[in-house]
């Protein structure tokens, strides 16, 4: 089911428009946090960690844009899971692991839904959303989603300690951007 997934959302995606390309490089950062993780957490469930990667940031791309893309994430992996034929049960758990990505109004009560918070918040740490956001003139939102990314990191603590290094170069770059070109 995992690889009928992502194909499924590399699919949709490119099927929306270059809007979404930023999703084809994002999605497998978060299956590298995912994976790596996951070693250190055996007993969580591989593949409702990784549909869940495939699926979390749907709701960007289907579904209302007014409303938090997390909740349209959940309503289109319950739809999707069901029309593919997983068990209630598979659904239920990569529907919850979706809706919490963000720690937000829901937070990850399942190791598999706290591997994929983790995994989203670290992919942002290892990839150029700081910067984009700072090219866009957006320096305190920048800074804010660095923090709650590191907060949300936290979720397990051990994994935050050896991000430590990575959020303090962040924080340091950001603070010092260039904010008039």
């Amino acid at each position: 089911m995992y690889e009928k997934t992502k194909e499924y959302l590399i699919a949709t995606a490119k099927e929306a428009g270059s809007q979404y390309d930023y999703l084809l490089r994002h999605l497998p950062l978060v299956e590298k946090w995912a994976r790596k993780l996951l070693v250190f957490y055996p007993e969580a469930s591989e593949d409702i960690v990784l549909m869940r990667v495939w699926l979390h940031d749907i709701g960007q791309i289907l579904g209302n844009k007014e409303v938090d893309h997390a909740i349209n994430s959940e309503a289109e992996a319950k739809r999707y899971l069901t029309e593919i034929g997983a068990n209630n049960d598979i659904v239920e758990k990569v529907a919850h692991c979706t809706r919490s990505h963000r720690c937000k109004d829901v937070q990850p009560s399942s190791i598999e839904a706290q591997i994929l918070a983790v995994a989203d918040s670290a992919s942002h740490m290892t990839d150029i959303v700081y910067i984009d956001m700072s090219n866009r003139g957006e320096f305190e939102d920048a800074l804010g989603k660095l923090e709650r990314d590191y907060r949300d990191v936290g979720i397990l603590p051990k994994f935050q300690e050896s991000l430590k290094p990575l959020y303090d170069s962040w924080k340091q770059l950001l603070e010092v951007y260039p904010k008039e070109i």
